[in-house]
């Protein structure tokens, strides 16, 4: 006896095992998975971190070179006179709120009456007073500095590394640049010191991860800029400025990620960015664990489950309850799927779905994003459980990749290739995807093997679209996009082969001409979307008779009625003279829409943020670009579109700057996306035809 209970148990302990190991390879697949593209995604955050800190000095960098260039005049005029040097110096300070202090260190005896040595300096302290003194003498004798041997060598400019200097003990790197008489002889070095003690509170703000931090070495390798010891201990940070100097392995320090960035000019800092692993993946792991503790559970359920059922399988009322069970829960399957579609409809688009079982695999859907709207429909091939669940996964994938691209023609692609990626039921879907512009009136869609839909304007036809494959069939298909110019009152309507494919009981379709013939009936008697949806639903009901539904039945009809649109435009070349004629058109832009002040200031703000983002940084140095920035609106919402052909840059991916630090604590940038977000209602931005485009939209009623 219990050998036979043994035997029986054996089919069901090996479908456990085999569901453990199938369910198991799946979880660490998905694990790899994960933690790859988490990794992906950690470098690119940390190369957009790093690049911006790159940024933030370069330009502190740069604007003290550029200090040093403009008055490099004025210090040469002020060379007559020992005396008229200092306020010459002093005015290097007032033009660059980062130059803490100026300094010129003359060649020997350039004034016989002061003596061998005369170095000038000009210093400002924390309480903002101006010192002045004359650093030179017995115990500075700066001919001997090994800065000033090589200014005279090579008479080039150069900057210092950080030293500890003045006072207030500041870490003061110095930007040095000879000065020539008229003959082309050096006669001085002169030098302008900025304070870089800000560098490390920078360099490890916002911090994504506890226990990640920055650095800033010289070229040498030498520490310039690093964390408190409140946020990480001095040792670690040692032990990291010595595997990158080489003088120690990398697993002196276990579980860690260095990424560097260096400055592409003098004096050719290096960033660094230290993250730990085990922080970085701490998600991931904590989400396997959680994994493999549902996977027990679940095996213990299922072989629970199992057993319940071999040992009643013979009892025809449990398996009548069961059934009813089932019935049940397939309901709940079609009220949920159902609720997923759209529920409420604006004046001009209705749409229908009506399954033919409990769960269908039909699909519609529409929203309106940016001044566009959204749309498709779609016919998963079979019927029943599997096709509801391949429909529910592209409901919701049309969603995620729409609210990021407006291109109907790469929707269809990403869709079609997450379908071919595990389809091994080799089910395939027929999808039609479309994205009207509702200020252009311009309609861009793409077909996947879907009925063609039908144009109604002056009369009822059908459009005249690509077939294309449907989605599932091959991974590598090429999709293509087309475009319509739709005039004012123009419908498109969309529908599955439930309806023309509907059969009587005399097996008689439905077909084409009969959903053209309440089509023209229902224009001709300027019928609304609900109602011609309605009339079609009705006509196919009444033709079909007694006969079962055999196919789900979905229609989509929209109208497109633009109203009162409202279009501008003005080309910018890249200079910040132009701002002035970007502010006067803004200007007119809010007065032709009769905008309340409050808003108008808002929205010129933001977009002027914006702008001037693009005119100073999106063009290479010393190359001259232009920008166009568009203003539509349909009188309900106005739409500013920004686009430049220069490098590619997603604003909406910077992280805001927080407002809760004061502003010496506060790093440079992310106000401007911070400031567009709080003023407008959406904020979006892709790379199209090598541009970047930035839209940026407002509800005005």
């Amino acid at each position: 006896m219990k050998s036979l209970k043994t035997r029986s148990w054996l089919p069901r302990f090996g479908i456990v095992v085999m569901a453990a190991v199938l369910v198991e390879l799946i979880s660490v697949v998905q694990y790899r998975r994960v933690r790859s593209m988490l990794a992906e995604e950690m470098e690119l955050r940390s190369h957009a971190a790093m690049q911006s800190r790159v940024n933030e000095i370069e330009h502190v960098l740069s604007l003290t070179e550029t200090t040093m260039a403009e008055n490099e005049g004025y210090v040469l005029h002020s060379l007559s006179h020992p005396d008229s040097v200092y306020s010459a110096l002093a005015s290097l300070i007032d033009d660059n709120p980062y130059v803490v202090g100026a300094r010129i260190a003359f060649i020997p005896y350039f004034y016989p009456s002061i003596g061998r040595l005369y170095e000038p300096c000009v210093r400002e302290s924390r309480d903002g007073s101006v010192l002045f003194t004359q650093i030179a003498g017995p115990d500075h004798d700066y001919t001997r500095d090994e800065d000033y041997i090589w200014a005279l060598d090579s008479l080039m400019a150069f900057w210092t590394d950080p030293v500890l200097d003045g006072p207030d003990s500041l870490s003061i790197s110095t930007y040095s640049k000879p000065l020539f008489n008229s003959k082309g002889k050096m006669v001085a070095l002169c030098g302008l010191d900025i304070d870089l003690s800000w560098l490390g509170d920078t360099l490890n703000a916002h911090r994504r991860f506890p226990s990640s931090f920055g650095l800033l070495l010289t070229k040498e390798g030498k520490l310039l800029a690093g964390p408190s010891d409140l946020q990480i201990p001095g040792e670690e940070v040692h032990k990291v400025v010595e595997i990158l100097n080489g003088r120690l392995p990398e697993s002196a320090v276990p579980g860690i990620a260095i990424r560097t960035a260096a400055l592409d000019k003098d004096p050719y800092w290096e960033v660094v960015m230290v993250y730990k692993t085990d922080e970085v993946f701490a998600r991931v792991k904590k989400m396997r664990r959680q994994q493999f503790f549902y996977l027990l559970l679940a095996l213990a359920i299922l072989a629970f489950m199992i057993n319940l059922f071999a040992r009643n399988e013979r009892k025809l009322r449990e398996a009548t309850v069961e059934q009813a069970r089932i019935s049940g829960e397939l309901e709940v399957a079609r009220n949920i799927q159902l609720e997923m579609l759209p529920k409420e409809f604006p004046a001009d688009v209705y749409g229908f779905l009506e399954p033919a079982r409990e769960v269908g695999g039909d699909l519609f859907d529409f929203y309106r994003r940016d001044g566009k709207f959204f749309f498709c429909v779609g016919d998963v091939s079979g019927k029943g459980v599997p096709a509801a669940m391949l429909m529910s996964m592209i409901h919701s994938l049309f969603r995620m990749i729409s609210q990021k691209q407006e291109s109907p023609s790469h929707i269809v692609r990403v869709l079609n290739e997450e379908i071919c990626r595990d389809n091994r039921s080799n089910m395939f879907v027929t999808f039609f995807v479309g994205c009207l512009d509702f200020y252009t009136g311009k309609l861009r869609f793409c077909n996947a093997g879907h009925d063609k839909p039908f144009l109604l304007n002056d009369s009822v036809s059908l459009l005249p679209v690509k077939s294309n494959l449907p989605l599932g069939v091959f991974p590598d298909t090429d999709f293509a996009e087309e475009s319509l110019q739709l005039s004012a009152d123009t419908s498109l309507f969309l529908y599955t082969d439930g309806l023309t494919e509907a059969m009587n009981t005399s097996r008689e379709a439905f077909g084409r001409p009969r959903v053209q013939e309440v089509l023209e009936d229902s224009l001709s008697r300027s019928l609304s979307p609900r109602e011609t949806v309605d009339a079609l639903s009705r006509s196919a009901h009444e033709f079909v008779g007694t006969a079962p539904q055999s196919d789900d039945l979905t229609m989509l009809l929209l109208r497109y009625r633009p109203g009162d649109l409202f279009c501008r435009i003005i080309s910018l070349s890249t200079r910040t003279e132009e701002v002035s004629r970007l502010n006067d058109f803004l200007k007119d832009v809010c007065a032709d829409l009769k905008l309340e002040h409050k808003m108008a200031l808002g929205m010129r703000l933001a977009v002027e943020e914006m702008v001037v983002n693009v005119i100073n940084y999106a063009y290479p140095e010393n190359r001259e670009g232009t920008v166009f920035v568009y203003a539509d609106s349909d009188r309900k919402e106005l739409r500013f579109t920004i686009v430049d052909s220069g490098t590619p840059f997603d604003p909406t991916a910077v992280i805001p700057a927080s407002t809760t630090l004061d502003a010496e604590s506060r790093p440079i940038g992310g106000l401007g996306i911070l400031l567009a977000r709080k003023i407008m209602d959406s904020v979006s931005y892709c790379r199209k035809e090598n541009n970047n485009v930035l839209t940026l939209t407002k509800s005005i009623v």
